[in-house]
This record gives C-alpha cells, structure tokens and sequence, in this order.
C-alpha cells in the first residue's frame, strides 16, 4: 500500500510535540463562495487528548477565514461556545487533509493550530524516545497491520 509520511526529530526528550504546517480557509469554500484563499505557515501542536482539531482565533482572523457555525467546546476551562471554521492543513507539503471542522480557541506563543484525533485517526502514529531523543512520525493511509510492542517484546528473547 502507497502511503505518505513524514517524520520529525527532537534533540532530547520533547515535552510537547509541535510542527510546522501550512493553513487556509477550505479551498473547496473558498471556491464554491468566492472567498480569497489566503495562507500561512504556522506552528501546529499534535495533541492525542484533542478530539477535533483547532485554529487560533487570531490565526482566523489574520487569514480572514469565515465562521461556517459555532460548537460549545469542553476544555480545561470549562465549556464555552466557540466559533468553527472550514480548514485544509498540509504536514510538510505532503500529506494534506481537507475540509477539516476546526474550532476556533485563544492562541498562545508556540502554536496557533491544535491537531486532534479527527487527523490523527487518519494515519499511524509513532512516538519513540530511544538515546534521549523523541522522534515522532505519521504516516497516511494507515499500515494493514498494527504496531504492537507487547508482541515485538515477546520475539526478542
């Protein structure tokens, strides 16, 4: 099976995984309302406890994105309503995914994209710290066969 992946290296242990990716309104929206695309590159915090992915409310507004509804969102400060808006997020310039329903949240310094399960489940992910040094890669479509360290283990006797 042809899938793409891509791969980031951290000199030690990573306390939190972020990445560069390029992001626009949908282009699909863009297109069906005559919206201009507009993009940016930008920083983007892989988060697995995300269930959706996510967009700076600053970040939305710098890129002139239309809200498409609004979503009450539960987060560590509790629930509040947020704005949505219709996103393309490209890894890398190589694996793109489309159309993504991306709450709007308030940024911070290091991120202004979360990516959630609703991309992560796209693919496989793998999180290795071997010599002191996190390495994170993702691939899309998934692998036919899962990654199992319990049965890796039992084989290295």
């Amino acid at each position: 099976m042809k899938y793409q992946s891509l791969t980031f290296h951290s000199p030690d242990i990573a306390i939190s995984i972020i990445i560069p990716v390029v992001i626009s309104q949908s282009k699909e929206l863009c297109k069906n309302f005559s919206i201009v695309e507009k993009e940016a590159d930008v920083m983007a915090l892989i988060d697995t406890g995300a269930t959706n992915s996510s967009i700076s409310d600053k970040l939305a507004n710098n890129l002139d994105m239309k809200v498409i509804e609004q979503c009450k969102v539960a987060a560590a400060g509790g629930i509040h309503t947020a704005n949505v808006f219709l996103i393309d997020i490209s890894l890398k310039n190589m694996i793109n995914f489309k159309n993504i329903r991306a709450a709007g949240f308030v940024g911070n310094e290091a991120f202004d994209i979360i990516i959630g399960m609703d991309i992560l489940t796209q693919g496989d992910l793998a999180i290795s710290n071997h010599d002191h040094r996190t390495v994170v890669s993702f691939r899309v479509p998934p692998d036919t066969k899962h990654i199992d360290f319990s049965v890796d283990a039992l084989t290295q006797d």
